[in-house]
């Protein structure tokens, strides 16, 4: 088993900017209109994407948020995610090495897609439990990853995706679950 990390992600969007065909792919587009269900149809004020890619989801939140802040690792992606958001002045890409470097202000919206996995069993805690400080009262939290395990993973999905749940859902309520055969999506609000 062969752990990806940031420098690998960086390898992997110079390689190729949409390495998981989010633009074309009808999968991803359907795994997007579900993670834009578990958002709500509550417009937010500050919303937060971890792991942002090259800004394809970014794209399809940005009307659900008055300001987004899309972060990402890889210089690459968040160079191919600010090329095709460009114009859009509600939304501002950064990159970001996670958990460390995760913005200590409130979000009205957090929305932490396909990362967990990827970072080691501690790190996610670490995020799990800055990323509950973060969630301003009324906010949501919406979790979606795979379950079905694969090669780059640090943790197993499964574990990393259960894991989390089970740690929001101790402060947070579930307001929103779907389960696929492929992924799970889970949104959390925070009482005001």
């Amino acid at each position: 088993m062969h752990v990806i990390n940031p420098a690998g992600f960086e390898a992997l969007f110079r390689a190729n900017p949409d390495p998981w065909n989010y633009a074309t792919s009808r999968f991803e587009a359907y795994k997007r209109g579900i993670l834009l269900k578990a958002c709500g149809p509550t417009i937010r004020g500050r919303a937060l994407e971890l792991a942002c890619a090259n800004g394809e989801t970014t794209r399809a939140l940005a009307p659900k948020c008055l300001r987004l802040l899309a972060l990402d690792a890889s210089a690459t992606a968040v160079g191919e995610a600010s090329h095709r958001l460009a114009g859009m002045e509600t939304v501002t890409i950064r990159q970001a090495l996670l958990p460390a470097d995760l913005p200590r202000q409130p979000f009205d919206l957090i929305v932490v897609s396909e990362l967990l996995y990827y970072l080691s069993a501690s790190d996610s805690e670490r995020l799990i439990v800055s990323l509950a400080r973060s969630t301003a009262p009324g906010g949501r939290v919406v979790l979606l990853h795979h379950h079905v395990d694969f090669d780059d993973a640090a943790q197993h999905p499964n574990d990393a995706h259960r894991n989390a749940v089970r740690s929001l859902a101790r402060i947070m309520s579930i307001v929103f679950h779907h389960r696929d055969r492929r992924f799970d999506c889970v949104a959390f609000a925070r009482g005001r």
